[in-house]
Parts: structure tokens; sequence; C-alpha cells
């Protein structure tokens, strides 16, 4: 493992779900240019993706000119693409970038800066990037973009407030402004909309973004229980089935790393019970073949966009070898749950996971590069 500077992009697609749940094949195909249009960019740049999981990608760079750069000839493009469809099927990025001293382990990295900038990511507004301080000091004078300072933000799993500065760019003819008019309103009325804010999480219930970190294995997690405060009547029929020593039980004898932190979450108001059961960690004895890995599923948190956000790890093959023998990883996920199942895409890999019926189980499918396909059947851990 070997440390070094790095400048961190990542990005999603804002209300990915609900453009998947009123075209799913279109939105897969036009998904499938943006992952082609993020590895283009990224190359053209000097960098290299790390990762992409669902419609969350995460980038690694050598300077932040050139990461920002990328992020700009991102939102041009995506912008011009979206000249061609209308306002309810704008495919809009947000994106996040800082510097940080991270670990590279075999092209995984490791540190808080993938939190940052995942953090950050959240924070930038429709069609727009979010940085650092010390990204906008480094690319101010050397790109024509100026960033507007936000303020000191308090992200989550980040003990100190990071200063973070935003740009959108001006949509072109024809285009939605709404992304751009909303957050100069956010920027103009900062402490009054913070306010409001408090007003409606007591109201409404707090929204809660899971942090997508990656951790290094070797520490046993901490167990934290689904908080039960502010919950509506709706959600207090979803508290999600968790048990945090069995979990850790299970991974410790199948040998599953794990995070260090895990919580998994009451869901958003508005997630259907039958949706919001998928919450909670699966596991079991069953193996993708007869000499393959067992697995874990962890499904943290599901917001109402139908975005579900957790953990996902693995074992080494009950069939190991010297390749394959320290190979047992965990990966955070952003998948999309839908009717159809909860999906996430990691390396060309492709999995889905079904839900059965009675809630107990869950049916899960592997789909490889290769065209092998995989299948395995996980029982809720409660």
């Amino acid at each position: 493992m070997k440390r070094k500077i790095s400048a961190l992009l990542a990005a999603d697609i804002v209300k990915y779900s609900r453009l998947v749940a009123d075209d799913e094949e279109e939105t897969v195909h036009r998904l499938a240019d943006y992952r082609a249009l993020f590895e283009e960019v990224t190359a053209r740049h000097g960098g290299r993706i790390v990762n992409m999981v669902g419609d969350a990608v995460l980038a690694d760079f050598s300077s932040s000119v050139e990461a920002v750069r990328g992020a700009l000839d991102i939102l041009t493009a995506i912008g011009e693409h979206n000249r061609a469809f209308p306002d309810d099927r704008l495919m809009q990025v947000r994106i996040g970038v800082t510097l940080a001293d991270i670990m590279d382990k075999e092209g995984e990295l490791f540190g808080d800066g993938v939190n940052i900038a995942a953090r950050l990511e959240s924070l930038a507004p429709p069609g727009g990037i979010c940085v650092s301080q010390t990204v906008a000091e480094q690319v101010a004078g050397k790109l024509p973009v100026t960033f507007t300072d936000i303020g000191p933000q308090r992200v989550k799993n980040i003990p100190n407030p990071i200063r973070a500065y935003v740009f959108v760019r001006q949509a072109p003819a024809g285009g939605s402004t709404r992304g751009a008019t909303r957050w100069k309103g956010l920027t103009t009325r900062k402490g009054r909309l913070l306010a409001g804010a408090a007003v409606l999480a007591v109201a409404f219930a707090a929204s809660i973004v899971a942090a997508v970190q990656l951790r290094e294995p070797g520490q046993a997690p901490h167990w934290t229980p689904a908080s039960l405060a502010l919950q509506s009547a709706d959600t207090a029929r979803a508290v999600p089935r968790f048990d945090g020593e069995k979990v850790r039980a299970l991974a410790d004898k199948q040998g599953i790393p794990l995070p260090q932190d895990l919580k998994v979450l009451v869901p958003a108001a508005g997630v259907p019970a039958h949706l919001a059961d998928y919450l909670g960690a699966w596991g079991g004895e069953g193996r993708w073949t007869a000499n393959g890995r067992q697995v874990m599923l962890i499904v943290e948190s599901i917001d109402e966009g139908g975005t579900a956000l957790g953990y996902f790890a693995h074992g080494v093959p009950l069939a190991s070898n010297n390749v394959t023998q320290g190979s047992a990883r965990f990966i955070p996920f952003a998948a999309t749950l839908t009717e159809a199942g909860l999906h996430f895409v990691w390396r060309k890999a492709k999995y889905t996971f079904h839900l059965r019926p009675d809630g107990g189980a869950m049916f899960g499918e592997l789909d490889m590069p290769n065209s092998n396909h995989f299948s395995i059947v996980l029982d809720r851990i409660e």
C-alpha cells in the first residue's frame, strides 16, 4: 500500500432513480453514454476511473486543475446531450472535487479524502461543481471559472467543517435553469434556508444520506441501531430488522471484512413498506458457486428517490489460491431500488438482488462481462 496526493472527483446523476422509473430502457442506454463520457474525459485529462457503482463515479487525478477541467468538460458534454430531451428527462450531474492524502492499495483508494469528495458532490447543485478550499485556490487564475464561497459546511462522518465553493454553469438557450436558480437562492439566503431546514426536519423527519467511503479491512465494526426519532406513522411500519452482533459473528466466521461503522436507518417517509424491507443485513452459508465466495449485503438507507446505500462484502473462494487468498473485501454501493429489485454495478459486474415475498430471504444474481451468470440465496440476518 502506498500513500499519495490525489485530486478526487466524485459524481452522480441527480434523481437518477426517478429517470429509471419513468423510462428504464432509455435511461440505461443514456447511463452507458454517461459512463463512456466519464472514461473518455478522465483519460484525456490524465486521470483514471477508480470505481463506477450505478450512476456514481469516483475518479483519481494527479492535479486539481485537470480534475476541475475534466469536470467542466463533462458538464459541457452533458449539457449538449440534454438539448435533445424535455425538462423532465434532463440528466443533470453534480460533481465534487477535493485534494487529499490517500492510501492506494492495488488501485483501490482509502482515506477521508474519498468520503470528502462524495460529501462535496452531495453539496453541489444540479449541473454544478462543489470543491474544497484547496482546490478552489489551486485553480484560481488557471481556468475560466469562478467559484462561490458557501462557507464552512458540516458533513457526515467528517469531524471538522469543510469550507466549500460552488460553480453552476449557465444553462444553454432553451435549457433548464432550475438548478442554477435554486442554488443562487441558497447562497444569498443561506441563513434563512438553514433555519427553515431545521423546522422542516422537526416536522417531517431528517433526510439521512449514508457515507460512501472505502475503508481498509481489519477493524471490528461498530453497530448503531436504527433511530426511531421523529418517525412518521408510515415509517414506523418499516423499522429495519437488524442484529449487529449476529452480523459481526457471521462475518468473522466466514472471513468477510466489513467497514468499521455500519448504520441501518429508518427509511425516508415516502418509501413503500415492501421496498423498505430491503433494509438490513443479508448473508448465509450459500456461495455463488460450489467452491465460490460467501457474501454479505448490508442495505443501510433508502431515500424517496429509490437510491439504496450500503455495502457489499465477500470472503475468499472455498477453492482459493495465491491470487485469491487476499481478495476478501467490501465495497460501498449506491444502488437503484425498484419493483424489479436492487441493482448496482462494480468493476463491470452487474449485481441484482430480489427480495422474496416473505421478506426473509433474497435471491441474488451476478452477471459478469464474459457472459457468465451466477446466483445465490441470502437470508436476513436478524
